[in-house]
């Protein structure tokens, strides 16, 4: 998760989730494909005015998730149930009513797709962390726990590329999945421990108690324009739902 300083990284990151998660919320409720439909192009309509998107960014990000689109869709309307037939061959059995139900469904995983990425690419980590903390209330031991916890995310990723670099100059082969998963998941986690216990022992030797009476460095506020984002996302769902 990283911020892309676009409107939408002005906006309070706790507030922002739960203007998405209403909208994935209405997407569940909704059983119309063209609802769904409208409300997949509203959020990409979003992500190209408030949240910096480009073209090419959004491109890149869901063509993956169209060809599963396609797969879906084929799944639910080859093999639904219904009364009107539209086209049969062999056990392939499509009908107005799956057709109907696979593009609802697949419509509505665009959605959930395009809300999520709508938020972590808007978003910054640690903005994100202290929201829950200021925000939400959440214990700050549980807070900079998650955050060290993902920051922890990018090491190993260039740990294992360094072991796999090493075996292969060392001549192994990998032949055996499980036990390729073995050979590097026990060094990972081992790293992983000794990082953790270090990272314990310098947030003590600082003063970190995990205490909620603390002064912060940066303070996550609320405002306005935060909650007006929340009724803007919320409205325009519920008119749609209605309306549409």
């Amino acid at each position: 998760m990283q911020s892309n300083h676009s409107f939408l990284s002005t906006v309070n990151p706790v507030l922002k989730l739960i203007a998405h998660l209403l909208a994935m919320c209405g997407l569940m409720a909704i059983s119309d494909p063209k609802t769904t439909f409208i409300i997949w192009l509203y959020a990409i309509g979003i992500g190209l005015t408030l949240g910096g998107w480009k073209a090419k960014y959004l491109i890149t990000r869901l063509v993956p998730y169209l060809i599963f689109f396609i797969l879906v869709f084929w799944m639910m309307a080859a093999f639904g149930k219904g009364d009107q037939t539209v086209w049969k061959w062999a056990w392939f059995h499509v009908t107005e009513e799956s057709l109907r139900n696979g593009l609802t469904i697949s419509f509505r995983m665009l959605g959930f797709v395009t809300f999520g990425l709508l938020f972590t690419s808007t978003t910054d980590l640690t903005a994100f962390m202290m929201s829950l903390i200021h925000q939400c209330r959440i214990s700050p031991k549980w807070a900079y726990g998650m955050l060290a916890g993902f920051r922890f995310i990018p090491l190993f990723q260039s740990e294992l590329k360094q072991m796999k670099a090493a075996h292969k100059i060392r001549g192994y082969k990998q032949k055996n999945s499980w036990k390729a998963f073995a050979r590097y998941a026990l060094p990972l986690f081992t790293q992983g421990v000794r990082k953790s216990e270090r990272l314990a022992v310098a947030m003590e030797a600082r003063g970190f108690t995990g205490t909620r009476d603390r002064t912060y460095y940066h303070v996550i506020h609320t405002s306005w324009i935060d909650y007006l984002y929340l009724f803007f996302i919320g409205v325009s769902v519920l008119l749609c739902m209605l309306y549409i």
